[in-house]
């Protein structure tokens, strides 16, 4: 059942927009027509029809009770045309951490909302030219040019306005500067991929989309190669108080953001929270010359490289390699010319009494003097052919033994820094990170003490011992489950408050023998030269 009689075609906040909808959508005719015609015996139709008009009874009380709310009622709205209206020397809000929000007058805006109904809504009240409301908004902002898009565009018509909107970024300079050139694009997710956007330097989403994926999405629309722009600016309109708590929008989605965060993959600010992966800080940790990240990036390296080299291992043992690799003896060797190279790569497993085997792939490069350790390098460096000749350098031979004692010294004294290292906490673990996250994401709730939160985020800044941080990844496994902020903090100030007796339980597991490697637990598998000018 639906309401038959349709009003102003602009019109979708009302009930009538739904005819509109099932009569123009071909699929959704198509779905009907494919469903199975039912036998009506089967089914208490009068019972139905009672059940359909009292829903419908109570669908058109709470319509009576907003058809007269009207758009100047509308504060979500207000703020949009005094965001796109003041101009940038102008504070018009703060944001949730207290940075200020500049007006955006002359600025090339992209607005994103869900909603086709709400980007209708939107232009009948920004941009539409027989719309009274829309006109003195544009006297006031500076007579912008804005123009909407959803999925009843044609696609032509798309191709039109993205061209208009981002004419440097498609190919259609002339367009810039002139009438035709769109300033304020308001859209659906219909735009938010496989487009050129890099014109705009400012986006806002006007809703939340419930996926993370399509808020990155969107961002991705401007945030591109080639922007001009070294700073891009993001606006997320959050619901109001009241309909965060019966819909709990943002809570859901800052749950998922974190999840995402904590596994890694988070490489952009979604919500203006604090975005952890190893690789967005790169370049800034370069900058500030902390000299551990050429390590990290190199283990991440060998990551993905460790996953290319188990797939050409199954591909041998899969042909039938396990049976000549289980007759190779220990110490065996071979060789190979390589252009521009000079070294030996050293292969040795260890088995300390009580430890676990350990594998350790060495390359001394002779021409610089360094040893090398990343198996991305290292396996680039042995890779060969089964018919690649095998050639043995006889000055690299003569001094083998001299070569090998300085690998091994090298291995030895890189599993004690390693246990050092892991013995001291140096830098901040990135579950720290993630629940500092979470903590900001929560600070404007009402039932958060704000000063608390923030002690923890400050407290959560510095270096925790490893005992700390195995309590603060259960903490937060709990809170993944059960969303209880307040339990989280409980026991993140617990943790952060019992330091000192953190510290002294931590000596005493340090206190513990460690399994020591010794050279004696070194076995040398197998050595390989390489050589060639």
């Amino acid at each position: 059942m639906r309401f038959l009689e349709i009003e102003d075609p602009e019109d979708d906040a009302t009930p009538g927009s739904l005819a509109k909808e099932m009569d123009g959508s071909e699929e959704a005719c198509s779905i009907l027509r494919e469903m199975e015609i039912i036998d009506t015996k089967a089914f208490n139709l009068r019972h139905i029809h009672e059940d359909l008009r009292s829903d419908l009874e109570i669908l058109g009380r709470l319509w009576d009770k907003i058809k007269d709310i009207g758009y100047q009622d509308d504060a979500k709205l207000a703020m949009i045309k005094t965001l796109l209206s003041a101009p940038s020397d102008q504070i018009v809000g703060y944001g949730p951490n207290g940075d200020p929000i500049h007006g955006l007058r002359g600025k090339k805006v992209l607005l994103f909302s869900y909603y086709k109904d709400t980007t209708r809504y939107l232009y009948r009240h920004l941009g539409h030219p027989e719309s009274a409301d829309a006109r003195e908004f544009r006297a006031a902002a500076g007579s912008p040019h804005i123009r909407r898009m959803d999925s009843d565009s044609e696609s032509n018509e798309r191709k039109r306005a993205v061209q208009a909107f981002a004419p440097k970024s498609n190919a259609r300079p002339e367009i810039a500067g002139t009438g035709k050139e769109i300033d304020v694009l308001i859209s659906t997710d219909v735009l938010s991929e496989g487009q050129n956007l890099q014109d705009c330097g400012t986006l806002i989403n006007y809703d939340l989309h419930w996926n993370p994926t399509r808020m990155v999405q969107r961002a991705g629309r401007i945030d591109r190669i080639g922007t001009p722009f070294e700073k891009l600016f993001i606006y997320n309109m959050f619901p109001d108080a009241g309909l965060e708590n019966l819909l709990g929008i943002v809570h859901s989605l800052t749950s998922k953001i974190s999840s995402i965060d904590q596994a890694g993959f988070l490489d952009a600010s979604v919500l203006g929270e604090t975005v952890h992966p190893q690789n967005f800080n790169t370049l800034r940790r370069i900058r500030e010359e902390d000299n551990s990240v050429i390590e990290e990036e190199e283990q991440f390296t060998e990551l993905a490289s460790n996953e290319f080299l188990l797939q050409q291992l199954r591909g041998l043992l899969d042909a039938g390699g396990q049976e000549m690799l289980d007759s190779l003896p220990d110490g065996i060797y071979s060789g190979q010319a390589k252009r521009n190279t000079r070294g030996i790569f050293f292969y040795f497993l260890a088995k300390p009494p009580g430890g676990e085997v350990q594998h350790f792939w060495r390359c001394l490069d002779l021409v610089s003097g360094e040893i090398i350790n990343n198996r991305y390098e290292i396996g680039n460096l042995i890779s060969c052919q089964k018919d690649t000749p095998r050639v043995i350098d006889g000055n690299l031979f003569e001094s083998v033994f001299e070569y090998q004692e300085r690998v091994i010294e090298d291995i030895l004294k890189s599993v004690q820094r390693q246990q050092a290292l892991e013995a001291v906490p140096g830098k901040v673990d990135p579950i720290q990170q993630t629940v500092s996250t979470t903590l900001q994401n929560y600070l404007n709730y009402p039932q958060i003490n704000r000063s608390n939160a923030v002690r923890m985020i400050y407290g959560l800044s510095h270096p925790l011992l490893h005992v700390q941080i195995t309590r603060l990844r259960s903490a937060y496994n709990r809170f993944h489950s059960n969303q209880d902020i307040q339990e989280l903090m409980n026991q993140v100030e617990d943790i952060l408050g019992n330091t000192q007796n953190e510290i002294q339980s931590h000596d005493k597991a340090q206190a513990a023998p460690r399994i020591k490697l010794e050279r004696e637990h070194l076995r040398l598998i197998c050595f390989e030269f390489f050589s060639g000018s």
